[in-house]
């Protein structure tokens, strides 16, 4: 004979729990989806037999609660990859190993369950990157729609929202306990594109310049190294460096930035030698990114045409600052080979001058194209700090420092006695009129760079200036402490000036990059070059700080890395032989 509808159903007494005795199927089993007892299906004899078990029914809750639900003493439902409560209240839900639900190893794998950040979390760190770190030129890859969109959806790639939200919060946040949970995101991101590094994809090449990035910020420059050279590797695998026209506007656009911004970074690293350069512009045909409008909204509407169409298109809009400042970065990589090359020549160069032309006149027609297009010029001091307030300034203030900081690195060859000189051979054999005009040129544009500076200053409310305002600070400063000792130089270029200009460099670097351990050894260098010519230039000379590479021979000079050279500070030995 059936139990009696007053009575329990078995599922609940067995789980001790309180039964609202519907007919059929009682509210708990309807709801966990067991076997009630009340169903009329069941036959008496397979009753009578479940009256008799004493194995109760199976278990579908949790064995054990998360961690938050353990901590609040609340109710957890176990489930995977958060419980229902963690997710209700938007914790981050874990599981130790000893308080894991029953049977759910398998399935945690496979869920990734331990996805260490909340969705607001993350949608928090997309909003800092693109609000300060997307508009320096190397982190301006990815598609600020679509990864907004991608995190919405639950769809974002994991790797390369762990690498994002790390590289964030290295820059942006001072949280030390944060911080170390994104050495443990970042070491997640970067192992997964190990794992996979014979598949390479779009979305891993991007997560491999994020870690680069990453690591750059915290100071392992070796590991960052390496990681460029793999991501290079795999840009060029894919095919990164041509056009695909079959493809849509943003997924060729974004091939473009993705090139485009490693060869950005590789510059930190080569700085001008061959043999630490993971990306060569001679293999490179894809065209300059398109303007940072038509990116985002997926519509391209000045990629074609007549300069004339250009230029009414774009009078009233803002310049293509990107574009502007990866073809200063490829103009200044060809000074810095020419200076190398000339380290190591033999003999005198009479085309010298003419070379010399090619590319101030490449810097021109650059300056010209952009003033044509958008109405703004790159040599306008004043400009540039007007822009304070734009969300792109840093492309503003980057593009017109290296434009000025191109001009004095191509002149300064011509300064007898400076460091990066040509051999005296060629000095000697090169017009004077043309050595004095450089000369003036290094004035003009190394006082231009310290004015700009001086407006960096006011900036305080800046969180992030892109890594070249430091090395364009620490190169200026360097080269305005020389002039005053040239015979020829200008009466306004005094020794007292000098310093005056000097610190003001020592303050920027102070002020924004204290804390930066790619910047450490600039600022050390700079106040040991200051200290040594506030005594007298010619101490700073006998110091060696001023013109330390003149001593060294021609292959010395020609493969010598700057004081703010990534390789340098990565500190490679070669140390490990068998006796």
């Amino acid at each position: 004979m059936g139990r009696s509808q007053t009575a329990p159903c078995l599922q609940c007494r067995y789980r001790k729990v309180r039964c609202d005795r519907q007919q059929d199927t009682c509210g708990n089993c309807k709801r966990l989806e067991l076997s009630c007892s009340y169903r009329r299906s069941v036959s008496c004899k397979e009753t009578k037999k479940q009256k008799n078990e004493s194995v109760p029914p199976e278990r579908q809750r949790a064995s054990r609660a998360c961690s938050e639900c353990r901590r609040q003493k609340a109710r957890c439902s176990g489930d995977l990859p958060s419980c229902k409560t963690c997710r209700h209240r938007q914790r981050a839900c874990r599981y130790t190993d000893s308080n894991l639900p029953a049977d759910s190893s398998q399935v945690l794998k496979s869920a990734s369950a331990l996805f260490p950040i909340r969705r607001q979390e993350l949608l928090g760190a997309i909003d800092q990157f693109f609000r300060h770190l997307y508009p320096i030129p190397s982190f301006a890859f990815l598609h600020e729609p679509s990864v907004r969109q991608h995190c919405l959806d639950g769809i974002l790639d994991q790797s390369l929202a762990l690498s994002l939200a790390a590289v964030t919060n290295a820059y942006l946040s001072t949280d030390q306990r944060l911080l170390q949970e994104c050495a443990s995101w970042m070491l997640r991101a970067e192992a997964e594109n190990i794992q996979h590094l014979h598949q390479p994809s779009i979305r891993r090449v991007q997560t491999l310049l994020l870690t680069v990035h990453y690591y750059i910020r915290i100071g392992e420059f070796a590991r960052a190294y390496m990681l460029v050279g793999l991501a290079a590797r795999a840009a060029t695998a894919l095919r990164l460096n041509y056009e695909r026209p079959e493809l849509t506007f943003v997924a060729q656009e974004t091939r473009r930035r993705v090139i485009w911004a490693l060869t950005s970074i590789d510059g930190y690293f080569s700085v001008g030698l061959p043999e630490h350069e993971t990306i060569s512009y001679a293999i490179i045909y894809q065209r300059w990114p398109c303007h940072e409008e038509e990116f985002s909204d997926g519509n391209p509407q000045r990629s074609t045409g007549s300069i004339q169409n250009l230029t009414k298109a774009n009078s009233a809009k803002t310049p293509n600052l990107l574009s502007a400042c990866h073809q200063i970065g490829k103009i200044q990589r060809d000074v810095m080979r020419l200076t190398r090359q000339l380290a190591i020549s033999e003999e005198p160069l009479a085309a010298l001058p003419g070379l010399v032309q090619e590319i101030q006149n490449d810097l021109w027609r650059l300056h010209d194209d952009v003033e044509l297009t958008s109405q703004f010029s790159i040599s306008a001091m004043a400009r540039q700090l007007e822009m304070k307030h734009s969300q792109w300034f840093a492309r503003y203030l980057l593009t017109a420092l290296s434009w000025h900081q191109v001009h004095c690195d191509l002149y300064r060859i011509f300064l007898p006695g400076y460091p990066e000189a040509v051999p005296s051979r060629i000095m000697n054999t090169t017009d004077a009129n043309f050595c004095e005009h450089a000369v003036r040129m290094c004035h003009i544009h190394v006082m231009q760079v310290t004015e700009i500076l001086a407006g960096v200053l006011s900036l305080s409310d800046t969180p992030v200036l892109p890594h070249y305002v430091a090395v364009c600070a620490y190169q200026s400063a360097r080269l305005i402490l020389f002039l005053p000792s040239l015979h020829s130089s200008r009466p306004e270029i005094t020794t007292e000036s000098a310093i005056r200009s000097a610190n003001l460099a020592l303050s920027v670097l102070h002020t924004f990059f204290s804390s930066t351990p790619f910047a450490e050894r600039i600022i050390t260098d700079l106040e040991h070059l200051v200290q040594a010519s506030v005594m007298s230039p010619t101490t700073a000379r006998e110091l060696g700080y001023v013109s330390s590479a003149q001593s060294g021979s021609g292959r010395q000079r020609h493969s010598q890395l700057a004081v703010h050279s990534l390789v340098r500070q990565a500190k490679f030995e070669d140390d490990d032989y068998e006796n």
